[in-house]
């Protein structure tokens, strides 16, 4: 008989930190309630609706952060950061929790460094195919370093990195035996939910003419979905932003993926074995969107456009070279294994094991 998660004995207290990995951090907390296991999970940093539907108790830190472009936020975000320092201390203080697994970015970094200097075991997981500004800084005060690519290993202390993959969303995982079409029907376009205007014009003035041909699904992304509104047609269905679940189910069911080249858009690419056009964000620290895309060419799902060379026919050009490889590409993708499908499993036996030291 299964116990309710109420009835059983509280396991531990989690920190969860971040500002740009709600979706991995939702793959771990999955991975949690699938075990029974009844853990009180905190995410300290940015605001993810989706977090607090699980039950997660939110606790806002907008971390600011050293950005790698300079931009009209540059200033304003830097401000932020020694505000954001001895509110951090606070936080993590009346926390109080048995262990952190940190994610990342400028509010995982602070996280990382007040745990270990409240005596706090640290865990930090990179998502990316080389290592983030704010995870190689957290690094120095981990007790661990969990990486998703073996590219990885270079930027950390090897005693203490392990290789375990970047979780992925249960819905994604779902979906593997799904067969694929045996030619191209549907197509996305994707510059996240922010969207990305460098592929919005891009892709434009080529919509007529792919619509002769295929189905279009076009995230815009916030605030530019108006651009688009002339166009009129049953084969063409835009959307600003969505939630995680229905994100996965468009990605299911598209053929061909037009997208940038983040890590966690990466990996749910290639456990889905999608034959995809990657256009990598030139301005990533590290270059991480370039090497994450390089993982998956390599494979042989992705072809890769520069965002300098980026114009509608270059555009039209690579989707016409995918399309004509596509029964080829879905055929040489057989037998490609993710190493991101076991990564839930992986994490969470680790916050398994380290949690139950802390209690010893």
């Amino acid at each position: 008989m299964q116990h309710n998660k109420q009835s059983l004995p509280l396991r531990g207290k989690l920190l969860l930190a971040g500002s740009h990995a709600g979706s991995t951090a939702i793959a771990v907390i999955e991975e949690i309630r699938k075990r029974n296991l009844n853990y009180e999970i905190h995410w300290l940093g940015m605001e993810y609706d989706n977090l607090l539907k699980i039950g997660v108790i939110f606790h806002h830190l907008d971390s600011g952060k050293i950005e790698n472009k300079t931009t009209k936020h540059t200033i304003p975000s830097l401000l932020k950061i020694p505000l954001s320092f001895y509110k951090c201390r606070k936080l993590v203080k009346e926390i109080n929790p048995d262990l952190v697994l940190s994610f990342g970015s400028a509010a995982g970094a602070l996280v990382s460094f007040w745990a270990n200097m409240l005596k706090i075991p640290v865990i930090i997981h990179e998502q990316t195919a080389t290592a983030g500004r704010a995870n190689i800084f957290s690094s120095y005060f981990a007790k661990l370093v969990l990486i998703s690519r073996e590219s990885s290993f270079p930027f950390f202390n090897k005693h203490k990195t392990n290789l375990v993959g970047n979780p992925i969303n249960n819905y994604i995982i779902r979906s593997i035996k799904e067969k694929p079409n045996t030619k191209v029907k549907t197509i996305l376009i994707t510059g996240g939910s922010r969207g990305s205007t460098w592929i919005n014009n891009a892709v434009k003035p080529i919509i007529p003419s792919l619509l002769e041909r295929y189905y279009l699904i076009h995230q815009t992304g916030k605030g530019k979905l108006e651009e688009f509104s002339e166009i009129k047609d049953d084969k063409y269905f835009a959307f600003e932003q969505t939630n995680p679940k229905n994100m996965a189910e468009i990605l299911i069911k598209s053929d061909i993926v037009i997208a940038r080249a983040g890590a966690n858009t990466v990996s749910e690419l290639t456990v889905l074995k999608k034959p995809s056009i990657l256009i990598p964000i030139p301005w990533t620290y590290n270059d991480e969107q370039t090497e994450n895309a390089k993982y998956m060419k390599n494979l042989g799902l992705a072809r890769i456009l520069v965002q300098k060379e980026l114009t509608a026919q270059k555009l039209l050009s690579e989707i016409n070279k995918l399309v004509n490889n596509y029964s080829a590409i879905v055929k040489n993708s057989i037998d490609i294994v993710s190493p991101d499908l076991m990564a839930s499993e992986k994490i969470v036996d680790i916050l398994e094991d380290e949690i139950q030291k802390t209690k010893i």
